[in-house]
């Protein structure tokens, strides 16, 4: 593997970011006190509120897809989040035979600490760059991300390479 492209650097920066990100939410140690608030909950209220900027009516389905995965995994992840009181289901207006998903005042105040401090970490990760790198960085990143949703991965090739590997493996002894 060539880890010197800008794909590889890209790749192993992406997979740090994501393990760092993740961390400050994500549960802790046997015997260590629960947070108040998990990475699910988080991604539920993070959907929910995008979502609601865009459609009339956010339901399980619309936040399985913001998330990218299935529609029982969602209906799971929404249940923990209306349990913890950060994500309400309302009556439809469109279709009496399903509720649509509202952020609770409880989930609002929950969302604006998190995007306030993500916001604060990342400016301070960047306090020591120049407002020029700073614009470029957020510029390409943005463009990095929108291409990614364009195009995102091929999963199914992917499967198909791995389960072809696992098999070359397997008659290597």
């Amino acid at each position: 593997m060539n880890e010197g492209t800008p794909g590889a650097m890209i790749d192993v920066a992406l997979f740090r970011l994501r393990r760092i990100w993740s961390r400050p939410l994500r549960a802790r140690k046997a015997g260590e006190p629960q947070r108040p608030v998990h990475m699910s909950n988080v991604m539920v209220v993070h959907a929910v509120h995008k979502l609601s900027l865009d459609v009339p009516e956010v339901t399980v389905g619309a936040v399985a897809e913001q998330l990218g995965v299935d529609p029982s995994t969602a209906s799971r992840l929404v249940n923990d989040a209306v349990g913890a009181g950060f994500v309400e289901r309302e009556e439809s207006a469109v279709d009496a035979r399903r509720a649509r998903l509202v952020l609770s005042e409880r989930g609002r105040r929950v969302l604006e600490v998190v995007v306030r401090h993500r916001r604060t970490y990342l400016d301070g990760l960047m306090a020591d760059w120049d407002e020029p790198d700073r614009e470029a960085f957020a510029r390409l990143l943005d463009r990095f991300a929108e291409a990614a949703v364009a195009r995102p991965a091929n999963l199914a090739n992917l499967d198909r390479m791995i389960a072809e590997t696992l098999v070359e493996t397997s008659a290597l002894g």
